[in-house]
Formats: C-alpha cells, structure tokens, sequence
C-alpha cells in the first residue's frame, strides 16, 4: 500500500465546490470512507444563480426545492433558511420538511396518487396549495377540503405534449405526469377547470408543467407557454373572468457532469421573453415559479471513496474503489458521468485504458468516464473524489451487499466541518432488516 503525504498536498482547484486536498484526507482518517461531504456557500449560491436567471422577469420569481433530489435534513435547513418554496410529493417528504422547521405555506404539493386520504392529511398540515393531474384527483380534493372544512388553492398540471431535448423527458403524448389542454376524457385541462371554477370550495391559481431533467435547449418551454397562452384565452370565452395568478415552469436547468449546457441566465432569457409577453397578452401579472431539485443541489456535494485494488491486463487497467453504484445509482441506471479525480492528481502519459470500477459483484458497477474525469496517478491509498452527486445519490442509497449508509458531512457557512448524518453500523442495518425480531413459534 501507497502511503501518501499529507502535508505535500497542493490547494488547487480541482473539485466544486473546492476543498483542500489535505482536508479530504483528514476526514477520511476521522469518518472513514467512502463519505458524502455537502458545501452549504455551493447550496446558496446556485439558489440565488438560478433566481437571478430570471431577473428579467416583469413580476415576482420565486424558487421551489424539489425535495426529491436531496432530503438530507441539513440540506432542507438551508433552503428553509433562504425563504425558499419547497415542491413535495409525498407525506414522508411533507413529515422531514416540517420537521425540520418549514412553513406549509411555502409548499406546492404534487402528488401522483391523489387519494382523498393523502389530501386530508396534508390539508391537516396546513398545505394549501395542491397540484392536480388528474379528474379522480380533483374529486379526492374537493371531497377532503369539504370533511377538513378548508378551501385550498388548486394548480392544474398540464401536459403540454411539446418536444423536448433533454437527458430525461417529462412531457410526450400519453405521459404519465399531467393533463392534456383539451381531451375526450374527463382527464383534461379544460374539464378541471371547469370543475374548479366551479367548486365552491377551491380556489383557482394557475397552472403546473414540468417537462424534463437537464434539459439542453430551452425553446420546449416557449413552446409549452405559447400552447398554455391560447388555452387560457380559448377558455375565457367560456371564463370571462378567469384570471391566472401563478404559472409554475417546473424544473430541467441542467447540470454540468464535464460537458457544456446551457445556464440559468441562458435560460432565463429566452423564457422570461415570452412570459414577458404572456403578461401583456393576458393582462395577469401573475407569479413565475421556477422549481429545481438537481441544479441547486448537485454541485454542491462529492463523494469521496478511497482506491483500495488496482489491475492491469489487455490495455486496460482498473481502479477499484471502495463507493459502488449503492451510493450512485444513477451511474448504473442512466450511465450518469460524474466527474471523478485522483488526489492528489499525478499527470502521466501511459497509454492504458481505464476503468474505474465499484466494490460489489456486479458486473454493471463500473463508474462511466466524464470528459472532465482526471484518473492519472492512481494508486492504492489515495481517494477518488466524485463531484456533482448532491441530487438523487443520497436519496438513491441502498443496502446491495449489506453495504451500510455512509456518513455525510457539511462545510459550513463559517469554514467549519459538521457530521449530519452518522454512517451506519452493520449492527444497525442487521437490526433494520429484522434481524432481531424473534420469528420462533
């Protein structure tokens, strides 16, 4: 085994967010790896990036958290803290966002099951302002606001069924997610509507869509908006007095994992064009919401996993390290390509191919190559550092070869490295399993 100098450490800026070589080295020593290490200065400042995207903006911008990304606690502290709306779409996300100090009137909650018993839950809560997608949903709700005795605010999800160029897709014909404009089912947008308007116990606010994940050319959503425009104008013949308070654009500002993609203020500018011009057309200055699950917090976390085998043969030579794809899945599942590092980083010449590989025996944990992935000087005892994985890695954790949860560390505001949440001691996941539940008759 290499043993490796820690005071000979350069402070160069080779991770986001930047860490000193050095410090990698002496949490290692303390927490052991692999460990999960989130930069809070990374989480606000992408908060306040993707805000000032839509500056531009003739009306009020405000960011919602997908909390599916990243349900860390101390995570959830940081957007709370900055005021942030919070997207949440189940009753477990609802439980850890109040818990940790949340207010319900900064939730938008978007089920995908609708049941009344989950609308009553949540109204109970405080929640008042409910997604829609579907019409049995939209009974569910009005029958839980009429036994809770409250009248929420309704946003109807719509599928506007535009093209979309993005890593994942969200909106296509017969998606699962949504309503179509117009339909000969009760699952439309103009018959929600109209069910809407018409309760007495709801309160029309606007419209939903979301139509991917890192999506790479923004035009898709000119083109939800044009088609959400002559809906809203086509049903005020019927409505005259209809009137669109908040329009919710959803996610999809992509993420850098090595290649370009365009930015928030990129973005921005060509969408906040045509709401602009919405705003005119439609004489509502209505809300512009603006969700994010990885872009906020993506960037903001590494993994750190130490080289614990190496193997030359054929060409290729492999780095094996003591992170699998249990820790990030999507490396597995959508050939995600985090930008990995050798530290510290050696550069050389050898001609050998690589493959960096995980610790379980599967043959599909093997970590794809990002272009920005820097593997040279590899050698046992030194770490290799993943960078981006603060959305969907943490949330997608699982047990394969009961591998235990790893520790995850914060970098404060003030410079200083918390433990927030503890790694897992097999004892722990023996018991969590059943392990000690006695099954003797």
């Amino acid at each position: 085994m290499v043993e490796v100098a820690y005071h000979y450490f350069p402070k160069i800026e080779v991770l986001s967010p930047i860490i000193d070589q050095q410090v990698l080295y002496d949490l290692a020593k303390e927490y052991g790896t692999p460990y999960f290490l989130i930069d809070e200065f990374t989480l606000r400042s992408k908060l306040r990036e993707l805000k000032d995207g839509f500056k531009d903006f003739s009306n009020t911008v405000k960011i919602a958290f997908s909390m599916k990304a990243n349900f860390n606690p101390s995570v959830i502290k940081v957007f709370i803290s900055e005021n942030t709306l919070f997207d949440i779409t189940s009753i477990g996300e609802l439980f850890f966002y109040l818990k940790c100090g949340g207010a319900a009137e900064n939730v938008i909650y978007t089920s995908v099951t609708e049941t009344k018993e989950e609308f009553c839950e949540v109204l109970e809560k405080g929640v008042r302002l409910i997604v829609i997608g579907s019409f049995n949903g939209l009974l569910n709700l009005i029958d839980a606001a009429l036994e809770k005795r409250v009248i929420p605010s309704v946003m109807i999800r719509v599928n506007p069924e535009v093209g979309v160029k993005a890593e994942v897709r969200a909106c296509y014909r017969y998606g699962k997610f949504g309503v179509p404009f117009n339909g000969p089912t009760p699952d439309s947008a103009s018959n929600l509507l109209r069910k809407i308007i018409n309760s007495k116990n709801l309160i029309f606010e606007g419209f939903h869509f979301h139509l991917g994940s890192q999506i790479e050319n923004p035009v898709c959503f000119v083109n939800a908006l044009e088609k959400l425009e002559a809906f809203v104008l086509k049903m005020r013949k019927e409505f005259p007095d209809l009137h669109v308070r908040i329009i919710d654009i959803g996610g999809g500002t992509p993420v850098s994992y090595g290649t370009p993609v365009p930015s928030p203020s990129e973005i921005g500018s060509i969408v906040t064009k045509k709401l602009n011009s919405m705003v005119q057309n439609l004489g509502d200055r209505f809300t512009l919401i603006v969700e994010s699950g990885r872009f906020l917090s993506a960037e903001a976390c590494i993994l750190v996993s130490k080289i614990i085998n190496l193997k030359v043969y054929g060409g290729h030579k492999f780095i094996f390290v003591d992170a699998g794809y249990h820790l990030l899945l999507d490396a597995a599942l959508l050939r995600q390509e985090y930008p990995q590092e050798v530290v510290p980083y050696e550069e050389n010449t050898d001609s050998l191919k690589i493959n960096l590989a995980g610790r379980l025996c599967d043959t599909y944990d093997i970590f794809p190559l990002s272009p920005a992935s820097k593997l040279s000087g590899a050698e046992i005892g030194k770490v290799i550092v993943f960078r981006n994985v603060g959305a969907y890695s943490i949330v997608f954790n699982m047990p394969f070869h009961c591998q235990t949860k790893p520790p995850i560390l914060m970098r404060k505001m003030n410079g200083e490295f918390v433990l927030v949440r503890k790694g897992e001691t097999i004892e722990e996941l023996f018991e969590e399993e059943g392990g000690n539940i006695n099954t003797e008759t």
